[in-house]
This record gives structure tokens, C-alpha cells and sequence, in this order.
């Protein structure tokens, strides 16, 4: 990944991109210390104060503090199921922050898990995988977009359950554990 590249959120370069990339807040000067500032500084102060506003911080609000408890509860109690999982359906109208609030679980599910694990033991798994997928997908269509995320090639001459079992290998050798589908 090359630096300034932008991937799409449903890769895995574009996932990794979208946990680490934590805006840093710009320190905030007070009228002293910018009038100590040059033309060309001030300007670059304001750029980057510019840049983080532009960002877009998620704010923490009723709908994402629910998804983000009720999958976080999901995931405790998943964690050392051996066959069938509970899932979590997340619907509402349009605009409403149900992307933001799945995108938010799995970003700090990733945050979480490098804090407990310690980056460098973290460093070999994608514990999140997220693809989105039109309302008249298919499941053939559904399994090519987990090979996508997990960077496999999927040939349209193959079948459902040969990209399946493709992914599963691969997603479980990565040891992924949270699973979105927006």
C-alpha cells in the first residue's frame, strides 16, 4: 500500500486503512501564538484544522451506542461457540447511521482486540471482514465479494461453493471473527 493511496472500505487494504486511520485533533492555538505565525504557517494551521473538521468525526449517538453494545455482547458470547453464532440485523430508514454504526462496531472490535492481543500478535489477523452487497445479490455474488475482500481471485466460471470454500479457508486461517454486511 502506497502511501496517500486510497482503497475501497470493502478490501482489506481498505479496511486496515480505515482502523488506523485515527485523525490526531490539531492543537489549537490561542490569538497569541497565531499571531506569532507567518503567512505561510497560518495557512498551513488552518489547512490542517480544515482537514480534521473535514473528516467528519462519528459522534457517539443512541443508534450507534446500541449497535455498538448489542455487538460487542454478540461477540463475548460468540467467542467460544464451535457451531452456530448469533447474529445481529441492524435496519432502520435511509440515512439513519446504520452503516456508521456497523462500520463503527468493527473498527473498534479490531482496536479492541490489538489492545488486548498487543499489535505485533495482531499483526497476522484480519479479525473484521466487510463487504456490502446489493438488495438482489445472489449468494454467488455474496461469496465473490468476500473474495474480494480477501483478495482471492474468484473466476465467474466458478461455483457458489467453491468460492465459499475458498474464502472460509482463507478467512479462517486470518482468524476473522467479526463479519459486516452493509
Amino acid at each position: 500500500m502506497t502511501a496517500g493511496e486510497n482503497f475501497p472500505l470493502t478490501t482489506r487494504e481498505g479496511w486496515r486503512q480505515f482502523v488506523d486511520d485515527g485523525p490526531a485533533e490539531p492543537k489549537l492555538l490561542g490569538d497569541a501564538e497565531l499571531g506569532l505565525l507567518d503567512v505561510a504557517a497560518r495557512l498551513a494551521y488552518d489547512q490542517e484544522r480544515l482537514d480534521y473538521h473535514s473528516r467528519l468525526i462519528v459522534v457517539a449517538t443512541p443508534v450507534i451506542r446500541q449497535v455498538y453494545a448489542t455487538g460487542r455482547r454478540l461477540v463475548l458470547l460468540n467467542r467460544h461457540q464451535v457451531s452456530a453464532r448469533r447474529g445481529l440485523i441492524v435496519t432502520g430508514a435511509a440515512g439513519t447511521g446504520k452503516t456508521t454504526a456497523v462500520t463503527q462496531l468493527g473498527r473498534n472490535h479490531e482496536l479492541l482486540l490489538r489492545g488486548r492481543l498487543g499489535r505485533h500478535a495482531a499483526a497476522g489477523r484480519v479479525p473484521v471482514v466487510y463487504v456490502t452487497v446489493p438488495p438482489s445479490a445472489t449468494p454467488k455474488m455474496l461469496a465473490a465479494e468476500f473474495a474480494r475482500f480477501a483478495g482471492l481471485p474468484a473466476s465467474p466460471r466458478q461455483n457458489q461453493a467453491e468460492i465459499t470454500n475458498a474464502v472460509c479457508d482463507v478467512m479462517s486461517r486470518l482468524r476473522a471473527d467479526l463479519v459486516l454486511i452493509g
